[in-house]
């Protein structure tokens, strides 16, 4: 089957930030045998005997619109919906456009053949499978994902991603741990993949740590990328931990956390090899996507032709 990642529904901010996880689900679909193109433009559909298109939750108005121009001149959709969906909104509604999104999402899932979503739980799972066929899937290995360089690192640790109070105070009690507030490599301002991957080889150690106290998910793309560059993962204590929590190191308290990373500092490059080792075995494309892909019934009859369709058209194809 043909799929093509349309980020048309992102900003460039957006779209970078969605690199990781659109980038990890296409080189595993590409290890499955199928074919998979990320289009840059943001201008084009493809049509339904060409393939299916991918696009990731984050709708307004206009670009419902769109979606449902496309499929009434017959393109097909598969949504990646990357929130927990909740009473409030999306993750708590703590953030009003995560309560607009959740609001709006019902009516563009009007034109998904799936959605596949990237938090774990039933109730996540009940809550998209009302406008669609959902299935969780985990953001795992593929060979084409390995990109690492043989360079020696310069840094203990390394973080990437947003910045807040409950982050910056753990990371800041690392480095005065430690002695060095330079021992430590920070990237929070979503520059392209490969600028923040060749800031975070410097680095010895990737640092997993919750934005909020409440939040106990994993993230499964950082982990991911770390393991991917050829780091190993450090993580403090998760509620959600699983299945990385059979794949990189948890301390065992916050407490305990600097010490424990640091410990993991000494003998980053074999715990590097233990990590990967788990992840390639553990999260295989098949696991993560094929079987998610069987779950949501997903017709994948071969494209009969090549032809995009205009989001804006709307005469028959």
């Amino acid at each position: 089957m043909n799929f093509l990642f349309n980020l048309f529904n992102h900003n460039d901010l957006g779209q970078r930030s969605l690199e990781d996880p659109i980038g990890i689900l296409g080189k595993q679909l590409m290890a499955l045998g199928h074919q998979v193109t990320w289009r840059t433009q943001n201008d084009k559909f493809l049509n339904r005997d060409t393939g299916i298109n991918i696009i990731v939750e984050g709708f307004t108005a206009v670009a419902t619109a769109h979606i449902a121009n496309a499929h009434f001149n017959g393109a097909r959709f598969l949504c990646i919906a990357t929130e927990e969906p909740t009473p409030f909104g999306f993750n708590g509604g703590r953030d009003p456009e995560m309560v607009w999104r959740q609001r709006l999402f019902p009516e563009a899932a009007k034109y998904f053949e799936g959605v596949f979503h990237l938090v774990p739980g039933e109730h996540v799972a009940r809550w998209y499978n009302q406008w669609a066929p959902a299935a969780y899937v985990e953001l795992g290995y593929a060979p084409g994902l390995i990109r690492y360089a043989r360079r020696a690192p310069t840094f203990d640790f390394g973080f990437f991603g947003s910045i807040s109070r409950r982050r910056l105070k753990i990371l800041k009690g690392l480095a005065r741990y430690i002695g060095s507030e330079k021992a430590i490599r920070v990237v929070s301002d979503f520059p392209s993949q490969a600028a923040r991957d060749d800031v975070m080889l410097s680095a010895r150690v990737i640092l997993q740590i919750r934005k909020y106290e409440e939040m106990g998910l994993v993230s499964s793309s950082r982990c991911n990328t770390a393991l991917c560059c050829g780091r190993p993962i450090v993580a403090e204590p998760h509620a959600l931990s699983k299945p990385w929590d059979e794949i990189v190191t948890f301390t065992k308290s916050l407490e305990s956390f600097n010490a424990e990373a640091v410990m993991a500092r000494t003998m980053w490059d074999s715990l590097y090899r233990t990590q990967f080792e788990r992840f390639k075995s553990k999260l295989t494309p098949e696991v993560c996507v094929g079987e998610p892909l069987k779950k949501i019934n997903l017709d994948l009859t071969p494209p009969k032709r090549s032809m995009f369709v205009q989001p804006g058209d709307r005469c028959v194809a």
